[in-house]
């Protein structure tokens, strides 16, 4: 994992993030709502979507998984989810997902995450996989009163086996803040390096997510 974890940041550090190509802007919105019957499990609804600034990308996505919370450093995940385009037919996208995060680091205030996700996907009904793996650095807040803010930064690559290697390279700076033990923000902005001639060929993004938890 030490040689996959060197792969990410040097693939972060070689990505042209100052191009001449143009980017696309994109908006992408979330709810995400949280609900835990019992001390070990959770389920957790997606809404989001993403539309282009300038352009005529408008899709939606609905998610339904479960978390299963029973390690002290770890938990898992599976779910489905759903995306498509609002305008037209020309997207559609079935998502079968399965992925274990990892708490490797944890200095005072300071916590590593390593995620690893595998996605079954049937794209306008031809079926791939990918699998995408992530770290994810946050600074906690020892605040115990008032807004508690917690910046964080992301690493990511893709392995799609439509191209049979690596088709995209991701990172996020942002920050969460807790509102009340109910309700928290996640403010970033987004980047996308996506390669093997996929377009658009970069995508930067500002995401806005609502958390609720019950």
């Amino acid at each position: 994992m030490h040689v996959l974890h060197r792969c990410l940041l040097v693939s972060l550090l070689l990505s042209p993030f100052v191009v001449k190509a143009q980017a696309t802007q994109e908006l992408w919105p979330e709810l995400d709502v949280y609900y835990r019957p019992a001390e070990h499990q959770r389920t957790f609804l997606e809404l989001s979507s993403s539309s282009e600034r300038e352009g005529s990308k408008r899709e939606a996505t609905v998610g339904v998984y479960q978390d299963y919370l029973t390690l002290p450093r770890a938990f898992f995940r599976g779910g489905f989810r759903y995306t498509f385009s609002t305008r037209d037919a020309s997207y559609r996208e079935s998502r079968g997902v399965f992925e274990g995060n990892v708490t490797v680091g944890n200095m005072r205030q300071l916590r590593l995450i390593e995620r690893t996700r595998l996605e079954l996907r049937w794209v306008n009904g031809e079926y791939s996989y990918r699998v995408r793996e992530r770290l994810h650095l946050q600074r906690l807040s020892t605040k115990t009163s008032g807004p508690q803010w917690a910046p964080y930064g992301t690493a990511e690559v893709y392995y799609d086996s439509r191209y049979r290697g690596f088709s995209r390279i991701a990172g996020r700076v942002g920050t969460e803040v807790s509102l009340s033990q109910r309700v928290k923000m996640d403010v970033y902005v987004a980047r996308q390096n996506n390669l093997r001639g996929i377009e658009p060929s970069f995508v930067n993004a500002l995401g806005i997510v609502t958390k609720l938890f019950y």
